[in-house]
């Protein structure tokens, strides 16, 4: 059952955390992740992209707002079960700044002391 949601759907934060999750995917490419474990990230993304989708085309109060909210909200549970504590941060940072300056960024890392 849906639960009554009248708040605004929160596009900005919605999109920044797809972004992450994209960024997700790219470091898990890139350190050569298997099917599934780009499968499980990807369906994620998914959800979070079709709840934008659905978000966008209907009314705040309507049965499809609260769909789009309840997708979110389990989506960005889903976001927690990718990462740990452990995880490291500067692989999906890399990952995405491979996507904004393309791939020459990702091999062209410099060492931490002439940063």
């Amino acid at each position: 059952m849906l639960t009554r949601r009248d708040d605004p759907f929160p596009f900005e934060a919605v999109r920044d955390l797809l972004g992450v999750v994209r960024a997700l995917y790219g470091a898990a490419k890139l350190r050569g992740a298997g099917r599934a474990e780009l499968a499980r990230i990807a369906s994620v993304g998914r959800e979070l992209s079709e709840a934008i989708d659905l978000a966008v085309s209907t009314k705040r109060g309507s049965v499809g707002h609260r769909a789009a909210w309840k997708r979110a909200e389990d989506a960005t549970r889903a976001v927690g079960d990718l990462v740990d504590a452990m995880t490291p941060a500067e692989p999906i940072l890399i990952a995405a700044r491979g996507r904004v300056v393309g791939a020459r960024a990702v091999s062209a890392k410099k060492p931490r002391d002439e940063r």
